[in-house]
């Protein structure tokens, strides 16, 4: 699909309007019209009427969104500048090497877990993992000084592999220790857990998020336990083919009360950097409207990425307009992307 970007840092000298703009706000489309002020950076109103700064750079009509999220990707496999043209301004990296992982990666906004925490010769350091990709961990003890390690290092979240299929696995008192420990420094723990097993296990060790859509059906129980835990899954459904089963969960899953946020598993064959607009497609199914699907992308996404994916007075503007939001496929045509640096 074409994909034709402008890209603009908002500097401190930098003021701008939207003019008659349709705003949606992180979680709904606002009513009517709106005029946007972007000051120092940051957006400074939001108005019914008429804003007219003088000197003011304007663009007029449209539909104005927060800089778009998305809460997993690998990075390393492309470039900061290629996905921040694609209309993302965040990301939450899933899965890298300590030093990739905790450097800075303009224009993004960037948070990472680091490596995965698996168990020896687990998931991904046999595979795709095997230069650095994976922290391997053999006791809760060990589990301790890693998520110490990783927090001291400034990771946003914890990740753990639990991928039976591709090796060996964390056994339940050090996957508990990984947990305990995370939430002791204030740390969300992702698991990468596609099965029914895997997710039990997980969920059972008090993970706070599901890295994927689980690929193999739920039982309704195990929906419903995740539900009432409040578990956030990210939905990354392309990235595993997009079979019915993984729809049906994420359905399902959201369904029954699972905050939903939108991840690519940027790094996986046949995803491209930037906004996927099949994958928003699939969150328009699954969650049942446009405003759900775009605030996966945008304040949700954002509550695990550190960024708020709203839009508000006094909010970073980092933002992206479009001169028209008719279908998912909109958002890669004719973007304009602006990242504020007050």
């Amino acid at each position: 699909m074409p994909l034709v970007t402008r890209v603009v840092e908002v500097t401190t000298s930098s003021e701008l309007v939207f003019e008659g703009v349709r705003v949606f706000d992180g979680e709904h489309f606002l009513d009517g019209e709106r005029w946007v002020l972007v000051a120092g950076g940051r957006v400074t109103a939001i108005e019914h009427a008429a804003i007219v700064p003088t000197a003011a750079e304007t663009r007029s009509g449209g539909v104005l969104l927060p800089g778009l999220v998305d809460a997993h990707v690998h990075l390393s496999f492309s470039t900061a500048h290629a996905v921040f043209r694609g209309g993302i301004t965040s990301v939450l990296d899933l899965g890298e090497p300590l030093a990739y992982a905790f450097a800075d990666h303009a224009p993004l906004r960037f948070q990472a877990a680091g490596p995965f925490i698996t168990a020896p010769g687990g998931y991904p350091t046999r595979s795709w993992g095997a230069n650095g990709y994976g922290l391997e961990v053999a006791s809760a003890a060990d589990a301790r000084e890693a998520v110490a390690m990783l927090a001291d290092r400034g990771a946003a979240m914890i990740k753990v592999a639990i991928e039976p299929g591709q090796g060996p696995v964390l056994d339940a008192a050090t996957l508990d220790a990984v947990v305990s420990a995370a939430h002791a420094r204030s740390l969300k723990v992702a698991a990468h857990a596609l099965g029914a097993a895997p997710v039990r296990a997980a969920l059972e060790a008090g993970v706070d998020v599901l890295a994927h859509t689980p690929v193999e059906r739920l039982p309704d129980a195990l929906v419903k336990e995740a539900g009432a835990r409040g578990v956030t899954v990210i939905s990354t459904v392309r990235a595993f083919g997009g079979n019915a089963s993984t729809r049906a969960n994420l359905a399902a899953l959201a369904a029954a009360g699972c905050p939903v946020a939108y991840g690519t598993d940027l790094g996986n064959d046949g995803i491209a950097p930037g906004i996927d607009t099949a994958e928003i497609e699939i969150l328009e199914e699954a969650l049942v409207g446009r405003e759900r699907a775009l605030a996966a992308a945008t304040s949700v996404a954002g509550a695990l990425a550190g960024s708020s994916g709203r839009m508000s007075v006094g909010s970073p503007a980092d933002l992206v307009w479009y001169p028209r939001l008719d279908s998912p496929g909109d958002l890669r045509r004719d973007i304009q992307v602006w990242t504020g640096r007050p």
